[in-house]
């Protein structure tokens, strides 16, 4: 398959009323339901926006589909470790108790383009982090965070473009979200310092 480059050979549109996403399927029912019935109906909530990256040249083809939407990391949240490196650095760390956050609500790449050694996926990762640590990007963002499915492939993905556990282990995980033990956990809450891409 020809290279696509995300930044550079697609062009990123917001997912409006006239958005034909019929021949978009990334394999998961409920993501591809969203996309196609819900995103718009979601977005004149306000509460996310989602985009398609759709190919310039040729036949105009969809790559992908994201979610995005505003969120926060409590500052007591944050591994120790991570916390002390960031409140070193943070003027008043003591008195901040939140984190501002970009969440990635949803993220599907086209069937056709999966397992193409395009890295799609990653390449959307790669696209918001300069989206958000780019001089005119109008509002102080942080971190970025995702509640991934609990699925292997799934949290591999995520763990191979810089992204951590919020929660060292499920029970805590639980715990936090009043989760009985004996539910399946679906998701888990992960995080990226965009700091860490800062020049």
């Amino acid at each position: 398959m020809e290279r696509i480059l995300l930044a550079s050979d697609c062009t990123i549109y917001p997912i409006d009323s006239k958005t034909d996403l019929s021949s978009f399927q990334c394999g998961d029912i409920d993501l591809d339901e969203f996309f196609k019935n819900d995103a718009y109906l979601y977005s004149k909530q306000l509460l996310g926006k989602s985009y398609i990256a759709v190919t310039n040249s040729g036949s105009p083809k969809i790559v992908c589909a994201f979610t995005l939407a505003n969120d926060s990391i409590k500052s007591t949240m944050i591994p120790k470790s991570s916390r002390n490196r960031l409140e070193r650095k943070v003027p008043n760390a003591k008195h901040t108790r939140t984190y501002p956050a970009l969440l990635i609500g949803r993220l599907g790449v086209n069937g056709e383009f999966q397992r193409s050694g395009l890295h799609l996926g990653s390449q959307v990762i790669d696209y918001l982090i300069s989206w958000f640590i780019h001089p005119d990007n109008k509002t102080g963002c942080r971190f970025i965070v995702v509640d991934a499915y609990n699925k292997p492939d799934t949290l591999s993905f995520y763990q191979k473009n810089g992204f951590h556990f919020l929660y060292s282990d499920e029970m805590f995980e639980r715990e936090a979200f009043h989760i009985d033990k004996s539910q399946p956990l679906k998701t888990r809450m992960m995080y990226l310092d965009l700091i860490d891409f800062v020049a």
